[in-house]
């Protein structure tokens, strides 16, 4: 009976954990004719978006009150009457500087997360994506002539592209055990590298995280 007792209270306590909050700084520099303006921060995953956070703009520091277990992570910041978005990796302490003309562009510093994503997507993704995009205009093209054996070899093409992708992925996470961009990317890339055991190659240290828990358990709760 006092083991089940002490079991209820462990789970307790680990569910109190799990949903306690902490105030997090984040710095946005922005011009004063845009104070007062409303934005927004939300969470970013493939294809969807949910809002986390409104913000007013006009503040030399932001103290928002989140889940200990969300950061760090992929977000996006949008300000209101204003085109376009940034998404950056948010660490505690993150610093804005807004660039006026397009959002997108926006200087994202203090956060080493962002460093190692903009990496990931300078060196990984964007190369891809648009060795991705080219392949799928060549087989329109193809199609559009009727050319059968053509539009093949850029549906071979692509499928190649994206198997290329996966496994420079793969190798990112395996290289940065440590990184919180490699919980993110195993975690949006799961139904194509979920049998390649790279969860149990990441660090303990992310195991506070959100994603960390939803790998463990759709890798059946082995630990690395």
């Amino acid at each position: 009976m006092l083991t089940c007792i002490n079991r209820l209270i462990i789970c307790a306590l680990a569910s109190l954990a799990f949903a306690s909050k902490e105030s997090v700084k984040i710095k946005i520099v922005a011009p004063t004719a845009w104070n007062d303006r409303k934005a927004l921060l939300l969470t970013r995953e493939k294809g969807f978006a949910a809002v986390v956070h409104s913000i007013r703009l006009g503040f030399d520091t932001t103290h928002l009150n989140m889940d200990s277990d969300l950061l760090p992570d992929l977000y996006q910041f949008r300000v209101s009457r204003k085109k376009g978005a940034l998404t950056f990796f948010f660490d505690p302490g993150t610093e804005i500087r807004l660039d006026t003309v397009n959002l997108a562009k926006s200087a994202v510093t203090h956060s080493k997360s962002n460093e190692e994503w903009r990496e990931y997507e300078t060196r990984i993704q964007n190369p891809s994506d648009q060795r991705l995009n080219a392949f799928v205009r060549a087989e329109a093209s193809a199609k559009k002539r009727n050319l059968a054996d053509s539009s093949r070899y850029w549906v071979t093409a692509q499928t190649a592209e994206r198997e290329q992708l996966w496994n420079a992925t793969a190798d990112f996470i395996t290289n940065r055990p440590k990184s919180y961009v490699s919980l993110y990317l195993l975690k949006v890339n799961w139904f194509a590298l979920k049998n390649r055991n790279l969860f149990e190659k990441l660090d303990r240290s992310l195991s506070h995280h959100r994603n960390y828990r939803f790998l463990k358990d759709r890798s059946g709760g082995r630990n690395p």
